[in-house]
């Protein structure tokens, strides 16, 4: 794979016209998109960092592109909340936040910190060609992500521009394999996951600044919209979340015209996958990677339980973990999976150390219980917990959310698929479960509900 320090982020002359971001009423071409950033852009002052709090396609592509014409870093953070804002802000001194919820800034950001509403306006082309020009800095670190917590505190993960287009680079050159007429069969993105997130970045944002794929100006989250957001339009590709497919095959709502595809952050199960296939007829690929790494491989789920490296990805089993190396991303990475390589360089996950759980002498990998748990009848949106306890005996909970479970029903449904050990001793309902907007579930918030359960009880 090839380096591609020079994709013009499609402020290339032979792109500018080209719908860039549909929205309901009107789309924006990139020449629109670029002209907004260069208006942004005289707005950031001495900023150093750029922390994108932007919801729609629009403003969040202009301070994306504002913050990377003035070679500042651009900060994505965990979440919208003050905690996690103020943290953010220590980190990086001369921040200035970019939103385009006016209310939402006023309301949530420390009062020391600098803000800029982003509301860009279409209005007649004024810039030419080599204005529009875009000579960001591929080399240097350009973004700033952030882990999703569910371990732990979310920790912050520097990229460069150069290896977000090498990593959207593999996911392409892997999509147009297994798509008819390669990538050009692809003519919108429709986006169920925030473009502040790794895989958001990845599939939605950095896909396509460098293949020209315009991407609709909505984050469909339910069935119905979802079913709309393709009911008029060219061929797409559907990013979403192992949620977002569960709602789809729940509502049985058909997607037209959705090319592929594509689910992370979550484990998919084979089933769902199944499911989802059926009613978008079209094929659903899942992504293994990671916030440090981005994309490391993908597979067909409803056909496969192998994952295939990307281009460029090579893996190795060490000790009871995986060593991955590729040119997008800071090689080599150490991750916690435990993965069997075959010989066709393909692999199958284990599970992970930190993941194990041990209980009446007997071990299981939590998020193999966790994606037994998906399946089970009537279950709205639950996970398995194990509290963080001194007890001689330990006993899993199940959190969950809905209608209220039948247990004995539950119980026996369990009893069939998993050691009896690992039966949850505790049930707790709770109005909802604290996911992230990329549907993972942070570790510190599943804690806090447990306790102000353990009060109330």
């Amino acid at each position: 794979m090839h380096h591609l320090s020079h994709s013009p982020l499609t402020a290339s002359p032979r792109h500018l016209n080209d719908p860039a971001v549909i929205g309901a009423e009107q789309a924006w071409s990139w020449r629109q998109i670029h002209e907004a950033s260069l208006l942004l852009a005289d707005r950031l002052n001495d900023a150093s960092a750029v922390c994108n709090l932007c919801t729609t396609r629009v403003s969040f592509l202009v301070t994306w592109l504002a913050a990377l014409r003035r070679r500042c870093v651009l900060v994505l953070p965990p979440s919208s909340g003050r905690g996690d804002l103020t943290r953010v802000l220590a980190a990086n001194p001369r921040t200035i936040v970019v939103g385009d919820d006016a209310e939402h800034l006023r309301k949530h950001l420390p009062e020391e910190a600098r803000s800029v509403h982003c509301a860009p306006e279409q209005r007649a082309s004024w810039a030419d060609d080599e204005t529009l020009r875009l000579d960001p800095a591929w080399a240097e670190p350009a973004v700033v992500l952030y882990t999703s917590g569910s371990t732990g505190a979310p920790e912050p993960q520097a990229k460069t521009l150069m290896q977000l287009a090498d990593g959207a680079a593999a996911l392409g050159a892997r999509l147009a394999e297994c798509l008819d007429g390669g990538l050009p069969a692809i003519r919108r993105i429709v986006c169920s996951v925030p473009p502040q997130h790794m895989f958001g970045v990845e599939s939605s944002v950095m896909l396509s600044l460098l293949h020209n794929i315009p991407v609709l100006d909505r984050r469909p989250l339910l069935p119905a919209d979802v079913g709309q957001a393709f009911a008029d339009s060219p061929t797409g590709v559907w990013i979403a979340t192992p949620l977002h497919l569960r709602g789809l095959a729940e509502s049985g709502v058909r997607l037209q015209n959705c090319a592929i595809v594509i689910a992370s952050t979550m484990p998919l199960t084979r089933a769902l996958a199944l499911q989802t296939e059926s009613l978008v007829d079209a094929p659903v690929l899942e992504i293994y990677g990671s916030t440090e790494t981005g994309a490391l491989a993908m597979r067909r789920t409803a056909q496969t339980t192998a994952w295939r490296p990307l281009d460029g990805v090579q893996l190795e089993s060490i000790d009871g973990a995986t060593r991955a190396t590729g040119i997008h991303f800071r090689s080599p990475v150490d991750l916690l999976d435990q993965i069997e390589i075959g010989a066709d360089g393909c692999f199958e996950l284990l599970g992970r150390q930190t993941d194990l759980i041990k209980i009446a002498g007997r071990r299981a990998s939590l998020a193999g219980l966790n994606l037994v748990l998906q399946d089970l009848p009537n279950l709205e949106d639950g996970v398995l917990y194990l509290p963080d306890s001194n007890a001689l005996v330990q006993r899993l909970c199940l959190i969950y959310c809905g209608a209220q479970l039948n247990r004995s029903a539950a119980e026996q449904w369990l009893k069939t698929r998993i050691d009896p050990v690992f039966i949850p001793r505790t049930f707790i309902r709770v109005d909802r479960l604290p996911r992230h907007d990329n549907g993972k579930l942070p570790r510190q918030a599943l804690n806090e509900l447990f306790e102000a359960w353990q009060r109330r009880s």
